[in-house]
């Protein structure tokens, strides 16, 4: 059976330095190492990317705590509607079912895969409570059909917790643009990963 959720989150490009010492931004009591994730997803679309015009994503992820399928769509820049599924070898029918007026008789392949290095942080209050989740993510993505190639950046991406109050990430944002931090260009891994690996020979870099 599937779940959903609704995902809050902003992203920022980052020269490998790291993320800024969020302690004490608005209500952020402490900043808790959760340690290093490794995820890896692979995403699928039509040939011709409809969903991707119509800026859904479906991906099969492994490593975390959500590992599954996740299709997500968006409501407002930086908020998108999540529906899980558990993982499977092939797109559940209860998630083709919600993309099929898109796709229509479309076969859905894997276009990209995404594997990340996420060093991830919890913002709690002063009761332990959490505020948000930081992370730095170190992305490889590699073209898996047509001529693209492998292209390969790190982020930070900031996630509100869930029935959290949006002010913070405001408030988090604001220290992190003093810290020189920018807000990412693309509005989503998978729009990077298809831009950089567009036509790339295979191992091209990008920062």
């Amino acid at each position: 059976m599937a779940d959903e959720k609704r995902e809050i989150e902003r992203k920022y490009e980052s020269d490998d330095s790291g993320l800024p010492d969020l302690t004490g931004v608005g209500a952020v009591a402490a900043v808790l190492d959760k340690g290093l994730m490794e995820l890896d997803a692979t995403y699928y679309d039509t040939v011709d990317e409809r969903l991707a015009a119509a800026a859904l994503t479906l991906r099969r992820r492994t490593g975390g705590a959500d590992a599954g399928w996740h299709l997500k769509f968006p409501v407002a820049p930086g908020v998108r509607d999540e529906i899980q599924a558990p993982l499977s070898d092939t797109v559940p029918e209860e998630i083709a079912a919600l993309v099929r007026s898109r796709v229509r008789d479309a076969e859905l392949v894997p276009l990209v895969r995404l594997r990340s290095a996420r060093d991830v942080r919890h913002l709690v209050d002063a009761r332990g409570a959490l505020l948000a989740e930081a992370s730095v993510d170190a992305v490889t993505a590699e073209r898996l059909s047509g001529k693209g190639g492998v292209a390969q950046w790190t982020e930070i991406e900031v996630e509100l917790a869930d029935g959290g109050d949006p002010a913070v990430l405001d408030q988090l944002e604001k220290r992190l643009r003093r810290a020189g931090v920018r807000p990412s260009a693309a509005p989503s891994k998978l729009a990077r990963a298809l831009e950089l690996t567009a036509g790339r020979r295979r191992g091209g870099k990008t920062g």
